[in-house]
């Protein structure tokens, strides 16, 4: 039977989003991990660490390849870098996979993807990662979600707190089906597939879906081309992390997430007067303006 998804309120929001207290200090809101960017894809690192912090983040890591930093630091100030060895062509080379462990340590959520490309350094600190199976909430984004797609049996590689953020296109890799085939069945596809593999699914697109290990399915109301570019899904991965961060649920994070973002795109298409000037950079100004309608509601 075809599941009935639960639209996201933000009443709903409201009652997901972690707690913040005014005595608290940096180390009170979490401190996220965020592997992203190669050279060809420097604003992915940007809008998803800008995210992360945005969403209220005490400490966000940025592991990168270095040679993003120049081009980043003065815009991202308030990141912590780790910068990474890089091969040739700008993306992660594969020494970058011994440092993965050491740099889990400490942190309360980690995003792997936006940006990364699928070089065979990508590849291998995806494995690092996955095998060192972070006890601690794992975003598997954009690239990233690519290279798993092409492991045997990945499903069981993933760490055990584990959300997915895949686009049709990244769904239709998974699960080896024609983007047609997963747009034609997208409610009940989604919710075989986080409760088969026991993950959180975040399946974009208009009227995003999240489904979760025990078989909810919730639902956007939002559909707009205003988040038609490249780089708001980056902008979603590292809200979606902020909030894992700060103590919420897999569930909670990703369906305030979506919500917050989606208002966000809301706010900046008022500012921006038309859908296709809304960019991922614009969302990043409204997150918090977002946040308050829920708070509000």
């Amino acid at each position: 039977m075809m599941p009935n998804p639960i639209l996201i309120t933000p009443a709903l929001v409201k009652s997901l989003l972690p707690g913040r207290s005014d005595l608290g200090s940096k180390s009170s809101f979490g401190s996220a991990l965020v592997i992203a960017g190669s050279r060809h894809y420097t604003g992915a690192a940007f809008l998803a660490a800008a995210a992360a912090l945005r969403g209220g983040t005490g400490l966000v890591y940025l592991a990168a390849p270095s040679s993003l930093h120049p081009a980043l630091a003065g815009a991202l100030p308030e990141a912590i870098w780790e910068l990474l060895p890089e091969d040739a062509q700008g993306y992660l080379a594969s020494q970058a996979a011994q440092l993965i462990p050491d740099l889990l340590k400490r942190r309360t959520a980690v995003l792997i993807g936006p940006g990364l490309g699928q070089a065979p350094g990508s590849r291998a600190v995806l494995q690092a990662l996955l095998a060192a199976q972070p006890d601690i909430p794992t975003v598997i984004d954009a690239d990233a979600l690519r290279l798993l797609a092409q492991a045997p049996n990945w499903a069981k590689l993933l760490p055990p707190a584990c959300v997915l953020t895949p686009h049709a296109g990244e769904m239709a890799a998974l699960t080896q089906l024609s983007i047609a085939e997963v747009e034609s069945q997208r409610i009940g596809l989604a919710q075989q597939f986080a409760r088969t593999n026991q993950v959180t699914l975040v399946l974009k697109g208009p009227y995003t879906l999240i489904a979760t290990a025990q078989g909810n399915v919730y639902q956007s109301e939002y559909a707009s081309s205003a988040l038609a570019h490249g780089g708001s899904g980056d902008v979603l991965a590292g809200l979606l992390t902020a909030l894992l961060a700060q103590g919420a649920s897999l569930a909670s994070s990703a369906i305030a997430a979506v919500w917050l973002h989606a208002q966000a795109a809301q706010l900046a298409l008022q500012r921006r007067g038309w859908e296709g000037a809304v960019l991922p950079s614009d969302l990043l100004e409204e997150i918090g303006p977002a946040v308050r309608i829920a708070l509000d509601s």
